[in-house]
């Protein structure tokens, strides 16, 4: 959790996966924190200079993969796409000769420089006529990109680049599929069967194996697909499973908030 120190406020944030093997980084902590112009925490953090200290608590685990896990969906909208790299490190390093566990990741985020350079890699991102959960929040002319504009061609964002060598490090167990609002595109009940449907047809044999769907990213995506987590006690529960995935009730798999 990092702290707002004159508002008194946190906000709890997932470091990213470490890049090095070096001993000399297993101190250094690494957090992709977009700044928000609602969001005082990251106005906050965005307004310091390098160097500056900060006062942050934790780690705390919030979700522990099972050892049995064979398939994991990760749903992610904006920034929650960084606990789906830690989860993507955490079931793949489990990988051995006969056990060979997979990640597909389901990215969504307002604009396409969010996740620039990321190219789909199945046809369940075509436009859907529905509003997504996105849909009229920070609306601004300047925000405006269009498919096929120069943006594209600014080159591959840090979190893209991510996900790429994971993908490259463990050929045919990472799969990515990117939403973007300002496209028409966003996360629907299709896709989600989609990749479900094409997990369990391509599952390890045996039995006792375990499949989640994650679903972590802002308070709003959360709830539309999941259900919201709730407070009671002082403490943060799952709360029921309500949302698009409720209404799939998908029964082979376990759905858990982060």
């Amino acid at each position: 959790m990092f702290k707002q120190p004159q508002l008194q406020i946190g906000r709890d944030y997932t470091p990213l996966p470490s890049t090095s093997s070096d001993e000399e980084d297993d101190e250094c902590l690494r957090f992709f924190i977009r700044k928000d112009p609602f969001g005082e925490v990251s106005r906050y953090l965005h307004s310091l200079d390098i160097g500056a200290p900060i006062e942050v608590r934790g780690p705390r685990i919030e979700c522990e993969i099972p050892s049995d896990t064979q398939q994991i969906l990760f749903i992610a909208g904006g920034t929650g796409i960084a606990p789906a790299l830690q989860a993507g490190h955490t079931l793949l390093r489990r990988t051995s000769p006969t056990h060979k566990p997979r990640i597909h990741i389901l990215w969504a985020n307002r604009r396409r420089e969010d996740c620039i350079g990321g190219v789909s890699e199945t046809t369940t991102t075509a436009a859907v006529p529905q509003r997504s959960w996105l849909s009229g929040l920070f609306t601004s002319s300047k925000d405006k990109h269009t498919p096929g504009d120069p943006l594209k061609a600014a080159g591959t964002s840090l979190i893209v680049r991510e996900l790429e060598a994971l993908q490259s490090q463990y050929p045919g167990q990472v799969s990515v599929d990117y939403f973007v609002d300002e496209e028409g595109t966003s996360i629907g009940k299709q896709s989600i069967l989609d990749s479900t449907s094409t997990a369990l047809s391509s599952k390890e044999p045996g039995k006792g194996k375990h499949n989640l769907i994650l679903v972590s990213g802002p308070e709003g995506f959360i709830s539309y697909m999941a259900g919201p987590k709730l407070w009671a006690q002082g403490m943060e529960l799952q709360g029921p499973l309500r949302g698009i995935l409720k209404e799939l009730d998908l029964k082979s798999w376990t759905v858990w908030k982060l």
